[in-house]
């Protein structure tokens, strides 16, 4: 069965005419006939009720008709799709990145990119997941780009991470927590907080579990975490923030995730260590190549803060 039957059978079906079938279809009456008996051939099955006089469609023909249609559809529908991937004015941009927070920054970049050059038509594809899986698709082509705090055990000479960012850790608590009470009563104390002083309090976690294994550890001080503390655990930092606002302990957020919030209090942790933030990604192929300008428009916006 192919979709020249198809249509052959659903335009038959809904002219009932042969000669009218042939003439909206461009062909001529002896092939509309061959297509509906190679058709009914097939599924073992009359599809129509031929006379002199008249065609209609019999029990099975009425029953196949709706699948016979959307069969069809979905043909047509895909070939448009395929048409419009392959087509020159079509710019896919396939981006990964780890936490939902991150949807918030490129919306800026994409902003940015389309203010830059608003003749060009981009299209975004997001796969939200954690760095390892994505820099997995990466590999195999499925993405362009992934943005995420470096990863030391990712070496492949194919590939560049352009830095944005080094990136410290900024400890975000709830205003009702008894680590911000200090800094609510005197408004001139330093924003800022060092591990002894985090030690006592539950800290909610938030790193992917293929990287706990690494960063789990307070004499490397990535995070100051307390064995002895009823921690909680939590993949992203989007999760984080809903317990730093129930009040239940506090959170490591990477600058690059911190988001204003009337309720919630960030102060700078002394001893926090730098992580470069940026894109993983191919080498790009010339300036107008849609991952190229993607990069100078995220490079401009962290520039632009930094100079801020």
């Amino acid at each position: 069965m192919n979709t020249s039957q198809l249509e052959c059978f659903v335009t038959l079906a809904g002219t009932l005419n042969f000669v009218k079938t042939a003439d909206l279809l461009g062909l001529t009456q002896p092939a509309v006939s061959k297509q509906i008996r190679a058709i009914e051939d097939e599924l073992g099955a009359t599809l129509f009720h031929r006379t002199s006089r008249s065609v209609s469609l019999t029990p099975v023909g009425e029953q196949f008709l709706p699948e016979a249609t959307d069969m069809l559809n979905i043909f047509n529908r895909s070939k448009d799709w395929i048409r419009s991937y392959t087509g020159e004015n079509r710019n896919p941009l396939r981006i990964g990145y780890s936490d939902p927070l991150v949807m918030q920054l490129l919306s800026v970049l994409l902003k940015n990119y389309l203010s830059s050059w608003p003749e060009t038509i981009i299209t975004p594809e997001f796969v939200c997941d954690q760095t390892d899986a994505n820099l997995s698709r990466l590999q195999k082509g499925q993405l362009d780009c992934v943005l995420a705090i470096k990863d030391p055990s990712f070496d492949n000479s194919d590939f560049l991470f352009t830095t944005l960012q080094n990136c410290g850790f900024l400890c975000g608590v709830a205003m009702s927590h008894p680590l911000a009470s200090g800094y609510l009563q005197d408004p001139t104390k330093k924003p800022e907080i060092t591990t002894e002083e985090l030690w006592p309090y539950r800290q909610i976690v938030a790193i992917p579990p293929y990287m706990l294994r690494k960063y789990f550890s307070r004499s490397r001080q990535l995070l100051p975490v307390n064995d002895e503390v009823d921690n909680i655990f939590c993949s992203n930092i989007n999760e984080a923030y809903a317990l730093i606002l129930s009040g239940i302990g506090y959170s490591m957020i990477p600058e690059y995730l911190n988001v204003e919030h009337p309720e919630v209090l960030y102060l700078k942790w002394v001893e926090s260590a730098q992580a470069p933030f940026g894109v993983y990604h191919r080498k790009t192929g010339s300036r107008k190549d849609t991952l190229a300008r993607f990069l100078r428009i995220a490079g401009e916006y962290y520039s632009a803060q930094i100079r801020s």
